[in-house]
């Protein structure tokens, strides 16, 4: 039995037959040539019947197996294509939408390219060759972002890049250079060879998510605003940290180069989670703390000794009553997304902490090494 995967081409596509022909035509004379196995089109139902009447009943398509032959391209058994091949987007009822009009439009199609795309990346036999040429832009988009969401090791996206002339338009249209043909340019009737308009077919770099969710999913969920929204709870969330530098010994951070106000408390409570400490440790080394010994006299610590809070009476919601204290002052300062640092409750810190600038933390640990490493004083 082979171990090759099939290769399938699946190409969005809106009223512009031609970049599926071009697409085929790039992939199968490019560097290194593929043929698909089989070509797979999502398209609205207005493109359908363009489609099928161009490529189909106007005999574009066989046109175009027959110039693969003639250039010693074996397609025996390959670019297989047909009715059940074209694949048209659904509206709310369940009918073949006419066009991609409105938002809802547009994230219908989004799941519905979801599902199409989950049926072959589920399966470790195939490969895919994703066209974003053809459709309207925001279909072009939502392709691309579901390839992103589901694209595998294996998987490729491209794009058709054409000569400037044929973006101006040719006569007659031009599908693929197919030998023989003079196209006359519409801008200024220049006349062209049909070998000497070749297309470039461009595979656009992505980046593959998959990986990040897959095992923590039980399974992928069905729509694509019920993917995006999973996938979200995982990943490092997508905001510009702000820089923050925190001075150990004299008790001040910095947030994007101007000094925050703070209580002596958040301050305190600032140090564990900068360091990474366990949310499990927080209070036990704050209570530490403030009994241990100031022997170095260092005034910041020396302030939140004599405090009430972190005492021996302490209650464990004076933790959270702290971190809140501490968002505020931080969001006040312009750190929108305080809560990557400090989190919720039950939260997991998210922000970078290797971002963060230190200065004199080796002091404070000598004077209260319990605060930040958990050592005794």
């Amino acid at each position: 039995m082979s171990n090759e995967r099939r290769t399938i081409l699946i190409a969005g596509m809106g009223t512009s037959p031609a970049v599926l022909t071009n697409a085929v035509w790039s992939l199968a004379h490019n560097n290194t040539p593929v043929i698909p196995d089989e070509v797979v089109v999502i398209i609205t139902k207005n493109g359908k019947e363009l489609l099928k009447r161009e490529l189909f009943e106007n005999g574009v398509w066989r046109d175009l197996l027959v110039e693969l032959k003639k250039d010693k391209i074996d397609i025996e058994g390959k670019l297989l294509f047909g009715e059940t091949s074209i694949r048209v987007i659904p509206d709310a009822n369940g009918n073949e939408i006419y066009d991609l009009r409105t938002g809802e439009d547009n994230l219908r199609a989004a799941d519905f390219m979801l599902a199409q795309l989950r049926q072959y990346t589920e399966d470790s036999g195939t490969e895919l060759y994703v066209s974003i040429a053809g459709g309207r832009k925001s279909m072009s988009a939502l392709l691309f972002s579901c390839m992103t969401l589901l694209g595998r090791d294996c998987d490729k996206v491209y794009h058709v890049l054409l000569p400037q002339v044929l973006e101006r338009g040719v006569s007659p249209a031009f599908y693929f250079p197919k030998s023989g043909m003079t196209y006359v340019a519409k801008a200024d009737g220049k006349k062209y060879n049909a070998r000497k308009l070749q297309c470039e077919l461009f595979e656009v770099p992505f980046v593959r998510m998959r990986g990040w969710y897959q095992e923590k999913f039980k399974s992928i969920p069905p729509s694509y605003r019920m993917l995006i929204s999973k996938v979200q709870t995982v990943a490092p969330p997508a905001v510009a940290y702000p820089e923050i530098e925190i001075d150990a010994w004299n008790g001040w951070v910095m947030l994007n180069g101007r000094q925050v106000a703070m209580s002596r408390p958040c301050f305190a409570m600032l140090l564990l989670l900068a360091s990474g400490v366990d949310a499990k440790e927080h209070h036990k080394r704050l209570l530490a703390a403030h009994k241990a010994p100031n022997v170095a006299s260092c005034d910041w610590l020396a302030s939140f000794q004599e405090g009430s809070l972190f005492s021996n009476e302490s209650d464990i919601e004076d933790i959270y009553k702290t971190m809140s204290n501490l968002r505020g002052k931080l969001k006040n300062a312009g750190f929108a997304d305080a809560e990557s640092l400090v989190p919720q409750r039950g939260r997991a810190v998210m922000f970078p902490l290797s971002r963060i600038k230190w200065r004199n933390v080796s002091s404070l640990v000598d004077i209260c090494g319990y605060l930040l490493s958990g050592k005794e004083c």
